[in-house]
């Protein structure tokens, strides 16, 4: 499961204990709305570093990759 999916999850688990802590006064709800809310926090960071390495990889790409043969032939004669 990506951290995308678990901040999804865990945000839907920390609606529906909130609901219940703030509707119904749930006291047990209270520690899982809040253990919910660490999980998001955790899985933001997590994913904060997934996004950091895919853009630092899509940075270090030399600018000719992605390219046919052909069409890097051409561009490079056009310069």
């Amino acid at each position: 499961m990506s951290h995308h999916d678990k901040l999804i999850e865990a945000f839907e688990a920390y609606k529906a204990e909130n609901e219940k802590f703030q509707g119904k006064g749930v006291k047990a709800s209270a520690a899982r709305a809040r253990k919910a809310l660490q999980d998001i926090a955790n899985s933001c960071k997590e994913r904060r570093k997934e996004i950091t390495a895919e853009k630092e990889s899509l940075e270090a790409k030399p600018k000719g990759e992605g390219m046919s043969q052909d069409a890097a032939r051409h561009a490079h004669i056009r310069k």
